[in-house]
């Protein structure tokens, strides 16, 4: 099989699945599948009108359940420890449950560059005093197949969080919620730079 699959969205799929992803034409634009032991997901690429085409919807499954909002929680405080520097984190799993990690890494003011942990389900960065949105450094960074949060603003009260799901090259926003079980209680979610309403 080849890494990358193309299917069209029939009732019987024409095509053949990827071994890593699948590209997918369906009746409302095309939609890239990504599974691998950790995470399973559909994420849109391009909205369009394909008649004959049944439509389909994005998804996002963390095939060992959503991850405590405690674990989620103890990064941000570990972030907020050093609000003048990035911090990176990894929540990973570990064959029991999902623990959080904080690889060797070497962190600024305005940059962090860290050891990539296995079996990442959700990496999570700050920016320190900064807002919270997605450089063109970590659009370099997150290449894989995992959850990305990054932390602005560390400093306040209340952070400022942004998530978005990355398919090897390809983002989807998401948020908080489907994601964390539980309130992540230290977090104000952000989504396309606006706060929830």
């Amino acid at each position: 099989m080849k890494p990358a699959g193309y299917l069209i969205n029939t009732p019987l799929p024409i095509g053949e699945r990827g071994t890593a992803y699948t590209y997918v034409l369906a009746g409302n634009g095309v939609f890239l599948e990504a599974e691998n032991p950790l995470v399973r997901a559909r994420i849109l690429l391009a909205e369009a009108s394909v008649r004959g085409l049944a439509p389909l919807g994005p998804y996002l499954e963390l095939k060992h359940s959503l991850v405590p909002g405690y674990l989620m929680d103890l990064v941000v405080s570990a972030c907020c420890a050093r609000p003048d520097q990035e911090v990176y984190a990894a929540i990973a799993w570990d064959g029991q449950e999902y623990r959080v990690v904080f690889p060797v890494q070497d962190g600024g003011g305005g940059h962090v560059s860290y050891e990539v942990v296995p079996n990442t389900v959700v990496g999570v960065h700050s920016h320190g005093g900064m807002g919270a949105f997605f450089s063109s450094t970590d659009d370099a960074d997150d290449q894989g197949f995992l959850v990305s949060v990054v932390l602005g603003e560390v400093g306040r009260l209340v952070p400022m969080a942004r998530a978005r799901l990355c398919v090897y090259g390809y983002f989807a926003p998401a948020e908080l919620e489907e994601v964390f079980s539980g309130p992540v209680s230290v977090l104000e979610d952000v989504m396309d730079g606006l706060p929830p309403g």
